[in-house]
C-alpha cells in the first residue's frame, strides 16, 4: 500500500484547505526519473502535466498532434497525448498523459491507466489517500 498525506494550502475563498497530493516519478527520454507532486483528481479523465514539466522530460510534438480538452467551465487547453513510464511508490507502469501546451494548469493525477491499477481510498478524516495495488 502506498500512502500520501494531504497537502495543506491556502485558498482565497475557503481559507486553509487540505488537498490529496501524490509523489509521481516520470521517466525522461534517457530513462532518468523526474519527480513531481501532483493533485490526485478522481474527476480528471487523464493525467495532466504542465508545459514545463513535459519539456523537462524531453517531450516534443508536431502541430498536427494538438488536441483540446475542457476542464471546469468552457475554457479549453491545448494538449498532446503521450504514453509515459510512471512510478508510484515502488510500482512502475506505462500510462497515457495529457501534456498541456500551457503553464497555467496544475499537475493532475487522473483516472486513465492509473485507477484501474490501484484501489484508491481518500480518507478525509485522516487527511491521507491510499493506493492499494489491484489485481490486473
Amino acid at each position: 500500500m502506498i500512502t500520501f498525506k494531504y497537502k495543506k494550502e491556502k485558498s482565497d475563498l475557503l481559507g486553509t484547505i487540505y488537498r490529496p497530493v501524490a509523489e509521481v516519478g516520470f521517466k525522461d527520454k534517457d530513462g532518468n526519473l523526474l519527480v513531481s507532486f501532483m493533485y490526485i483528481d478522481s474527476g480528471a479523465d487523464i493525467t495532466l502535466i504542465p508545459r514545463a514539466l513535459g519539456e523537462s522530460l524531453g517531450l516534443q510534438f508536431d502541430e498536427k498532434e494538438i488536441e483540446e480538452i475542457k476542464g471546469v467551465g468552457a475554457a479549453t487547453v491545448p494538449i498532446i497525448i503521450r504514453k509515459m513510464w510512471l512510478k508510484l511508490g515502488k510500482h512502475e507502469f506505462e500510462a497515457r498523459i495529457a501534456w498541456a501546451l500551457e503553464e497555467n494548469v496544475p499537475p493532475l493525477l487522473g483516472r486513465l491507466d492509473i485507477f484501474n491499477r490501484f484501489e484508491v481510498r481518500f480518507k478525509e478524516k485522516e487527511k491521507v489517500v491510499q493506493f492499494m495495488p489491484a489485481k490486473l
